[in-house]
């Protein structure tokens, strides 16, 4: 089950065959990012929630916290 608050907390991220899990919001994210895998040869990239680096170029607050969800 997906979990946004650990998500984007940073604790997880989701494989990109996975990525209808993610709420429509995040694609609308700047805080959205995707990495390449290293070694999973079955699945070509990861999502993952950017809010919580420290050194985030933006104070934007995300679409998931905004109060019109």
């Amino acid at each position: 089950m997906f979990d946004l608050a650990q998500f984007r907390a940073g604790l997880y991220s989701l494989a990109g065959s996975a990525g209808d899990e993610l709420p429509e919001c995040c694609f609308n994210c700047v805080y959205l990012a995707a990495d390449e895998a290293a070694v999973c040869l079955c699945d070509s990239f990861y999502y993952f929630c950017a809010y919580s680096w420290p050194d985030k170029l933006t104070r934007t607050v995300p679409p998931c916290l905004s109060s019109a969800m």
